[in-house]
């Protein structure tokens, strides 16, 4: 008789393992295009959202990477550890492995520097990623039109270059140890008219420094100080200097925080969210006429007004938003298991066990860290069990 029951055991106990549904989460693969403009073959890798394929309405911010070959691992991976908190946007990720780097990279020719290379083919190469790079990922992947370009040290440089040359191209910026001191530092004469500009930039700027001192500590300063000496209307910066890190860790570092002021600087404030769904409505389409792109109200400031009402004891309320935020994002097993916190505080415990249920259901497909809803569920359980007897 043990035997038998002890085989069932370990049966159901495998259905719960951790292991069971494990797979990797989002999708990377290599391609390449040719490029007219560059005269060459470009090789890019890709990489879609964990839920990219699950998900076949959704439209997606697309994140260039330059230096792909070198950033790409920790910029995907950092990027899907905060979607998993919702401390960061689901981006498509584009890294452009580099051919000619100095060439590519830099705004003009240095003949100091020709060991690296030929040098100042940056205006070509922002024609290949214009005319050619983003009109094909818009074909092959769904983007919703907000773009986003990294790049550390001479890649950082040429974030910035970009900003004040080009800014129609790119929403935001990441500049990680920018090389700011390239060419006797040519890049300030620029950047002193750009930013005394009165006409509004509705551009979001990320900027930071390890510990290098030098030229690059001082190209640096000089840049903090004309970014906050600027009035430029709707333009959003971050500079941090933080010499815990070396040249080569500013990029890893600061991706983190980089994601994270991006995320914070389109999310509507808590007064906004306080005042339910119609508001962060018409805040998402003052972002989409402001920064030129197709916004949606984000799952993250749906559930927290939710949240807000349930607080309140507003059930009804807390119910209906959390009901509308699983008709939007049907995919999402935090959806779920929201509307059964909400039930459940409001009694209605056969209500919550079946969005449990649901939650559980969901993050398996969703390929999602469940351990969490499976707690919650085994104390409904127990509560049910306890109000029966």
């Amino acid at each position: 008789m043990f035997k038998p029951l002890f085989v069932i055991f370990a049966l159901v106990l495998s259905l719960f393992s951790p292991h069971a549904f494990s797979k990797i989460r989002g999708e990377s693969s290599a391609v390449s295009i040719n490029s007219e403009v560059l005269n060459e073959k470009r090789e890019l890798l890709i990489y879609l959202p964990n839920n990219y394929s699950q998900h076949a309405e959704k439209a997606y911010p697309v994140l260039y990477l330059l230096d792909g070959q070198r950033n790409f691992s920790h910029t995907v991976g950092t990027l899907d550890l905060l979607n998993q908190s919702k401390m960061a946007q689901e981006m498509i990720v584009v890294g452009i492995v580099n051919t000619h780097r100095t060439r590519d990279f830099t705004p003009t020719y240095d003949k100091n520097y020709n060991e690296w290379g030929t040098s100042g083919g940056v205006d070509n190469f922002l024609e290949f990623i214009e005319k050619e790079l983003k009109p094909y990922i818009s074909e092959k992947f769904r983007t919703n039109g907000f773009n986003v370009l990294s790049g550390h040290s001479l890649g950082g440089l040429l974030s910035i270059y970009t900003l004040q040359a080009k800014p129609h191209l790119f929403q935001g910026y990441f500049a990680f140890s920018p090389s700011l001191w390239w060419h006797k530092e040519v890049l300030f004469a620029d950047a002193e008219k750009f930013f005394a500009n009165i006409t509004p930039l509705n551009k979001f700027l990320y900027v930071n420094m390890g510990n290098e001192g030098g030229q690059m500590l001082s190209g640096f300063e000089r840049y903090s100080a004309l970014l906050s000496a600027s009035n430029r209307t709707g333009f959003t910066f971050f500079s941090d200097l933080d010499t815990s890190e070396g040249h080569n860790t500013t990029s890893l570092a600061g991706q983190s925080l980089a994601y994270q002021k991006l995320f914070s600087s389109l999310r509507p404030s808590e007064d906004v969210i306080k005042n339910g769904p119609s508001a962060i409505e018409n805040y998402y389409r003052s972002l989409s006429e402001k920064f030129g792109y197709r916004a949606t109200p984000g799952y993250v400031a749906l559930n927290h007004a939710g949240y807000i009402e349930l607080q309140q004891d507003n059930f009804a309320a807390a119910i209906s938003i959390f009901e509308n935020n699983i008709e939007r994002f049907p995919h999402k097993s935090d959806a779920y298991d929201s509307l059964a916190e909400a039930y459940e505080t409001a009694g209605k415990l056969n209500n919550a066990l079946e969005m449990r249920n649901r939650a559980l259901e969901v993050s398996i497909k969703e390929n999602d860290e469940n351990n969490a809803f499976k707690t919650r569920k085994a104390n409904l359980l127990k509560k049910i069990n306890d109000e029966q007897y």
